[in-house]
């Protein structure tokens, strides 16, 4: 699948970055995070704005290795200002990465990480989390159907590395017998998911499946997810709930 462009990847998390600080301003920071249910709204902000500053660090360093969490500045969110804290940290990041621009190589722990794969990761860690804000204060997440349908893709790409670590439940998928199919309505978006004798292989195209997912790409993007809001049937889903349970968990990001 063809990706956005890198500027399109940072407008969107600055965006989304926006739309959260706008969500938790005035919001009670202790109101529990249905998507995420160990966190508080207080958590949320402080990993995002976190992952912010981590990424931001990787970009203004150059760095070809991980950097330690401990050696990120600016960790402290304070007391009352955690909307704002978040903010500085999303703008100072985009601007980083807007201005090295696309083509710069860097660590990353998937894909071989550069400036274009963190600004595509950090768009849709953004979407995905400016979700959680909206689910946690009672909102209906929309989204772009071109950037949703990006999203899944971004997932299935980075989950095919059997390198990246953060997919800590991927090893159920090894050999798990049971294909799995995902198609978009409203924008082009078809995958094709078999697994492997590790982890799985990804196609694209029309090919029938054990179980399948059919919908608006932002209905297969909550899914895919484990976004969707409370009460909302989602996309269409056919073949055993257990297949799709399997690809949907395996699949997640720890």
């Amino acid at each position: 699948m063809e990706w956005l462009t890198h500027d399109r990847y940072l407008d969107s998390a600055a965006a989304d970055a926006l739309r959260v600080v706008q969500l938790a301003e005035g919001a009670d920071m202790d109101a529990r995070v249905p998507s995420c249910p160990d966190w508080a709204l207080r958590d949320l902000l402080f990993h995002h704005g976190m992952v912010f500053r981590w990424i931001g660090e990787i970009v203004a360093r150059r760095a070809t290795e991980r950097v330690p969490f401990r050696e990120v500045p600016d960790r402290e969110m304070p007391a009352g200002g955690e909307a704002d804290w978040l903010l500085a940290g999303a703008e100072r990041t985009v601007a980083t990465l807007r201005e090295a621009g696309p083509d710069v190589a860097l660590w990353g722990w998937a894909r071989g990480g550069g400036t274009r794969w963190w600004g595509r990761r950090i768009a849709h860690e953004t979407l995905v989390h400016r979700v959680d804000a909206e689910l946690t204060v009672g909102a209906r997440p929309e989204a772009d159907p071109g950037l949703a349908a990006d999203n899944v893709d971004e997932l299935l790409v980075n989950a095919l590395d059997l390198g990246a670590t953060a997919f800590d439940k991927r090893a159920a998928l090894s050999g798990a017998g049971d294909s799995l199919h995902l198609h978009t309505t409203d924008t082009p978006g078809e995958w094709q998911l078999l697994p492997a004798e590790e982890g799985f292989s990804l196609d694209y195209g029309h090919v029938k499946a054990d179980a399948a997912v059919r919908g608006t790409a932002r209905d297969v993007m909550l899914w895919l997810n484990g976004r969707l809001p409370e009460g909302e049937a989602g996309p269409e889903r056919f073949g055993e709930e257990r297949v799709l349970e399997l690809w949907r968990g395996g699949l997640s990001l720890g």
